[in-house]
């Protein structure tokens, strides 16, 4: 019924986008995208277990989007999403089948509001998606990160200033008494980004951060990184981009357990560059090496202190492994060209180590496959490589088409004392095809 009820809301606030402010509107625009994905994967769970396990489920994410040009600088936008696997029904975590419901909720819904008395202010209030940078910190990769948000934007080119201000977790909903328990305090996150642009480089200077509050009676921990950023990105000479990124991250932590919070001093980096060859089919070669600091945790009063939090971060580090970047160096090397202008092939190599040797999970659990989820042993840095083909496929402007063939071969990180033989190596392959209306 709650599914159904959010269907017909959402439903209902498109229609009424379109009819009620019909007077007002100089331009109405109704779209949105289907993305259908077939998942193969083979011991992305099983690394470190002596038995195989296979995987094979698609998964389909449906969005519909309403966007009205109102008057007076005034843009309002509305979406719509459903996701889910396929399947009539679903085997849930006790092993019995239950009817398939999919997720369906508003990915975005904010007012926009331009040249505000008639200045280069823009503000941006509702539920939107943020990005910076190549998203090394937040990101929009995909969609997948949302945000309740207040977004102020002043264009005072060369220079743009982005204030804003998200609201992550509500612990006083409308309605609710003052005796009634909650969960912790509000948690928020907010941030500045300074941003610079040239004829041939582009610098951004930002600050990140998140409030957040512990509360041991229910047994939240808290984790408040304060993320201090820079960025550069630069064209040197025609056909040749590098770039670097480094944020220094300080605040407090906490966990049950712990009798008071401790200092974060954690650190993150990124740095690239891609060259494309002026020849047929315009080869390119990319280079790049990614950091996320890390900690043993042998340190009883503060076992935590130098773990980088890459916030929300959803850039794939390899699609198989799919790591999350904290305690991890991430080399990658990438080849490309392009056959056709509807055709690229790419290769991708990446080789993982870990910066402080701990027992722990490498996978990243937000990202569409969780990765791999084994913890390591604490006793080995070496993380593994993996090799990644990908065919991209523009069959028409609006239709498009991904293939990708994923493999990791585990690291001395993952031999266990209790199992004679080597790592499993981890297997994916994935194809998708999207559509955009």
């Amino acid at each position: 019924m709650r599914k159904m009820m959010v269907v017909l809301l959402a439903a209902l606030m498109l229609f009424g986008v379109s009819f009620a402010v019909k007077a007002e509107v100089q331009n109405v625009r109704l779209g949105g995208d289907i993305r259908t994905r077939m998942y193969y994967a083979k011991n992305v769970n099983t690394v470190d277990l002596e038995e195989d396990r296979d995987d094979f489920f698609f998964r389909q994410r449906t969005r519909i989007s309403a966007e009205a040009d109102l008057t007076d600088n005034v843009w309002i936008v509305s979406t719509v999403e459903a996701d889910g696997v396929w399947g009539q029904q679903v085997v849930n975590s006790d092993g019995k089948k239950v009817d398939n419901n999919w997720d369906v909720n508003i990915a975005e819904a904010y007012i926009q509001l331009s040249e505000i008395i008639y200045s280069p202010w823009t503000t941006k209030i509702g539920r939107q998606y943020l990005n910076y940078g190549r998203g090394f910190l937040i990101s929009e990769r995909e969609w997948e990160y949302k945000f309740d948000a207040w977004r102020n934007i002043f264009d005072f080119f060369p220079w743009t200033i982005d204030l804003f201000y998200s609201r992550l977790v509500e612990s006083d909903p409308a309605g609710a008494g003052f005796d009634e328990p909650k969960g912790g305090d509000d948690e928020d996150l907010f941030g500045i980004n300074m941003n610079y642009q040239a004829d041939l480089w582009t610098m951004e200077g930002y600050v990140f951060g998140k409030r957040d509050q512990f509360d041991e009676e229910y047994g939240d921990d808290k984790q408040a990184p304060i993320a201090v950023g820079f960025r550069l990105d630069a064209s040197p000479v025609e056909a040749f981009d590098i770039w670097g990124e480094f944020a220094y991250e300080l605040g407090k932590y906490q966990t049950v357990g712990m009798a008071e919070d401790q200092d974060i001093r954690a650190f993150g980096f990124d740095i690239g560059m891609v060259y494309v060859f002026d020849v047929t089919w315009e080869p390119a070669f990319a280079l790049s090496y990614t950091f996320g600091s890390g900690d043993k945790g042998d340190d009883a009063t503060n076992p935590a202190e130098k773990m980088f939090d890459p916030m929300f971060n959803y850039n794939y580090y390899g699609y198989a492994y799919s790591p999350k970047l904290s305690n991890i160096g991430i080399l990658n090397a990438q080849v490309s060209i392009l056959p056709s202008d509807s055709t690229t092939f790419i290769l991708d190599f990446y080789y993982y180590s870990q910066n402080e040797d701990a027992a722990m999970s490498m996978g990243n659990p937000d990202m569409d496959n969780g990765g791999v989820s084994a913890v390591t042993n604490g006793t080995d840095s070496n993380l593994g490589m993996e090799l990644d083909g990908i065919i991209e496929y523009d069959y028409t402007e609006d239709v498009s088409l991904q293939v990708v063939g994923a493999w990791f071969k585990a690291g001395k990180a993952y031999d266990l004392p209790t199992n004679d033989e080597s790592p499993d190596d981890v297997f994916e392959f994935r194809m998708e095809i999207l559509a955009s209306f």
